[in-house]
């Protein structure tokens, strides 16, 4: 499996959440200071409520932003042992299956060589479980042998 194919998948697929969220926030500011979303009274909080929500679209277009620097700055460099920044294949429920330890974004999958990797992070339980460990190592919850390091 090429690593570095896969960072940058991952990276792609984060600029595009990025992007999302960045017009989602955009047309929600938009609503805000529209004229027909002005308050008709005290009690019509449409503009504050659209408000709310472009700030936490913005938010959250930040935090992807900043986890794509921090993919950015990892290497495609083959590791012997499981850290940050490394591709893990793993058998797991009877089936091989592919994790990328990344700094961020655990949860986001990508596919590469036909292949699916999701991103988990240290700070996962399975991800925690894995740190340090090379291949031919098991974990539990979940039960798991680790196949390959890359």
């Amino acid at each position: 499996m090429d690593k570095a194919a896969v960072i940058e998948a991952i990276i792609l697929a984060l600029r595009k959440e990025f992007e999302m969220l960045s017009n989602a926030a955009g047309e929600a500011r938009g609503t805000a200071s529209d004229g027909e979303h002005r308050s008709e009274s005290k009690y019509d909080t449409r503009a504050t409520e659209a408000n709310y929500l472009a700030d936490g679209q913005a938010r959250q277009a930040l935090t992807v932003a900043e986890a794509v620097g921090a993919f950015e700055a990892l290497t495609a460099e083959p590791s012997a042992e499981i850290g940050l920044g490394t591709l893990v294949k793993l058998s797991l429920l009877g089936e091989a299956q592919w994790f990328f330890v990344g700094p961020a974004s655990g949860g986001i999958e990508v596919s590469v060589e036909g292949e699916t990797i999701t991103v988990i992070t240290p700070e996962a339980p399975l991800g925690g479980q894995l740190m340090g460990r090379k291949p031919g190592d098991n974990v539990k919850e979940p039960e798991a042998e680790i196949l390959e390091v890359c």
